[in-house]
């Protein structure tokens, strides 16, 4: 009975040239096709929206909390950027940390879970915070407030690698704070 082997080898080798073929052929960025001026409006509006959702959304939800919390950036700006370091960096670690342990675990879940409201809400006070402060107005913490953080943060989030520096360094303040109520509220 012949051997079927060689045939195999060869189909074997002519599906490996193909698929590698196939994937040479894929382009690296699947979005290269849109042009540079549609990207940055693309990131633009965007970002614009979901700012404006969430500074928009604990104003209205909260508009005494976001006062509040705003009040507290405005009073100790380096306090919370301090807390905010806390939260956002050494608190996430010490969470996965924990979750090595089947014990851990059980605490480390609910605990980024929590963490990722924490930083949603901080966010939201940080783009009013900066909203109120472009404004001149410190005293006003409404919609016109989270409109014009929510403006003032679209434009740097256009450009990909500066808009999410500049978002994560002014989160750390709103993160901060809200970080510490928690925490305050928690130690009573």
């Amino acid at each position: 009975m012949p051997s079927i082997r060689p045939i195999a080898r060869g189909a074997s080798a002519l599906v490996l040239l193909a698929l590698t073929g196939l994937a040479a052929a894929q382009s690296p960025n699947p979005g290269t096709e849109l042009g540079l001026g549609t990207r940055l409006v693309i990131r633009f509006c965007t970002a614009f929206v979901v700012n404006l959702v969430f500074g928009g959304g604990l104003v209205l939800i909260g508009p005494r909390y976001a006062t509040r919390m705003v009040e507290e950036i405005r009073h100790d700006p380096g306090e919370a950027f301090g807390w905010g370091l806390i939260v956002a960096i050494v608190v996430p670690i010490a969470l996965v940390l924990v979750a090595l342990t089947i014990i851990g675990l059980i605490v480390s879940i609910p605990g980024l879970f929590v963490l990722a409201v924490v930083s949603i809400v901080g966010n939201a006070v940080s783009i009013v915070w900066v909203g109120a402060a472009l404004r001149g107005r410190a005293d006003r913490y409404g919609g016109k407030a989270a409109g014009v953080g929510a403006l003032a943060l679209a434009v740097p989030m256009a450009i990909p690698v500066l808009g999410n520096l500049v978002q994560t360094l002014i989160g750390f303040f709103g993160i901060g704070v809200v970080g510490r109520d928690l925490y305050r509220e928690y130690r009573g």
